[in-house]
């Protein structure tokens, strides 16, 4: 049997495949670390460790019966392949904790406009009792709102930890919910028109896919949004669009559209001018990127896989259905 990591592995990964080498002598562990090329081993693995699979890969991988995303992300697979193939796909969720502490202080950076304010301090422009107590300098406070949470997966769940002590009502919108109005609906629309701010949290997916388009976005009259999914979830334009005409009253985004292909290419993360705004927070998608974030899903990856090795039993196992 050969087990693949085509993650990217540094010093504490490598430490942990040599942990399993002894453990399981006869089986085989490869990867970058051990060959520049073991992108091509994929055609003899039975377990692959990545994030991002083509449809060529899959379908060449004849021994392939597992894979591993170190990560929650699965829309970087061909599903299409995948489920062809009948292989079983498992996820990691360890980082969630940390993704929704991100979220949390993206929301309140956004409602406390902490960096529009810091900005423009550096430049000597002031804002508040300073200058007179201009109403327009008013920031919002987190306390006593309605929040919607779409997608009440690992993350949406921590987030509702978070808020709690805000005294926040909050609203969750889940697919599998009744479509009523209640505190726990698949009724996203309004769930959306009842909340002040709005935390998207769910996976990609081909129903997730622009799940807030050009209609719903300019019905948010007023309201705030924090997008920690995917950044195709939210249509593009129409985004740029209502916050330019102040119909979205501020965004903070760590989920985009554009990423460098290496590290030292400059890119901005929208093909719309969204950093010429001063209602919208950008963070280069970096949720669950803390030391606990990162050590939680390499261990939580070794976890699954060993788990499969002595039983067979794959945990975090994702649905094909719905991919996720």
């Amino acid at each position: 049997m050969l087990v693949l990591f085509l993650n990217k592995t540094n010093k504490h990964w490598v430490e942990r495949i040599e942990e399993f080498r002894l453990k399981f002598p006869e089986i085989a562990f490869e990867g970058y670390f051990s060959s520049p090329d073991a992108r091509s081993l994929i055609k003899e693995a039975n377990i692959v460790i990545a994030a991002r699979l083509t449809e060529e890969e899959i379908l060449s991988a004849k021994n392939l019966q597992v894979i591993i995303v170190p990560m929650a992300g699965v829309n970087a697979l061909n599903w299409e392949a995948i489920n062809k193939r009948g292989i079983m796909v498992s996820n990691c969720h360890e980082n969630a904790p940390a993704v929704a502490e991100r979220a949390m202080a993206l929301a309140l950076s956004l409602l406390g406009r902490i960096v529009e304010f810091d900005q423009d301090l550096r430049y000597g422009v002031w804002h508040g009792y300073s200058v007179g107590s201009p109403e327009q300098d008013y920031w919002t406070s987190l306390r006593n709102k309605t929040v919607c949470i779409v997608g009440m997966g690992h993350i949406g769940k921590e987030i509702s930890k978070l808020l709690h002590p805000f005294n926040c009502k909050i609203i969750s919108v889940r697919k599998s919910a009744p479509f009523e109005h209640s505190c726990v609906t698949s009724n996203i629309d309004w769930a959306i028109e009842q909340s002040d701010l709005i935390f998207i949290t769910v996976p990609l997916t081909r129903e997730t896919r622009n799940l807030l388009n050009r209609e719903r976005l300019y019905k948010m009259k007023g309201k705030y949004l924090v997008n920690i999914s995917r950044g195709e979830v939210i249509d593009e334009k129409a985004l740029f669009e209502v916050l330019k005409e102040n119909i979205l009253a501020g965004a903070a985004i760590d989920t985009w559209y554009q990423y460098p292909k290496s590290p030292d290419e400059i890119v901005l993360p929208s093909r719309y001018p969204l950093n010429t705004l001063k209602n919208v927070i950008f963070s280069p998608h970096v949720g669950g990127y803390t030391i606990d974030g990162v050590t939680g899903l390499m261990n939580e990856t070794f976890f699954i896989l060993e788990e499969y090795l002595k039983s067979g039993k794959l945990i975090n196992q994702v649905d094909p259905g719905k991919e996720y």
